[in-house]
């Protein structure tokens, strides 16, 4: 016989739909929506006093999810994103003879070069996948041996990282 739901499944099932709708208008994509959504469901399951009202629970999920969204944002415009065509095999820039003369010297491509040289392998490789070659988080996944979700979470931490290197060089 089944157990009746517990105090947080009962939130969990009223708000996870809501939730989600309100993530992924403000993403506008259903990967990210769905890892932003389980980070806040998470942080419940951490931190939420199920005793609270209703309406106080969906405040504080919503309040939750505004941050994560802003998180989000934050992590994705931090870390400067280069073209393929600006670097080379091995992420080394693109010697100025093989560029069209109308290009300038490129300084992005070595600030991520720089960046993505003090990141952990694995965070500089889910990087490189999804941002110098562009492809999608399944490829990237893939490419890697590991499951999407695993490809999804290892980007997310990856843009964290970077952002705070980041922040180190510009300190």
């Amino acid at each position: 016989m089944a157990q009746p739901p517990g105090p947080f499944e009962r939130v969990y099932d009223a708000h996870a739909v809501g939730i989600y709708r309100f993530i992924y208008a403000r993403v506008g994509n259903h990967p990210d929506a769905e890892d932003l959504t389980a980070r806040v469901f998470l942080r419940a399951v951490e931190q939420l006093d199920t005793g609270r009202p209703p309406a106080q629970i969906a405040a504080w999920l919503y309040r939750v999810a505004q941050n994560a969204i802003a998180d989000h944002w934050r992590a994705f415009y931090r870390l400067p994103l280069v073209g393929a065509d600006h670097v080379g095999p091995g992420w080394e820039p693109v010697a100025p003879g093989d560029r069209p003369p109308t290009d300038e010297p490129d300084r992005a491509a070595d600030r991520v070069r720089r960046l993505l040289g003090r990141l952990p392998p694995t965070y500089r490789r889910v990087l490189e996948l999804r941002f110098l070659e562009r492809r999608s988080v399944a490829e990237t996944a893939r490419a890697m041996g590991i499951s999407d979700g695993n490809a999804r979470v290892l980007q997310y931490r990856a843009l964290r990282r970077a952002a705070l290197v980041g922040e180190a060089n510009d300190a």
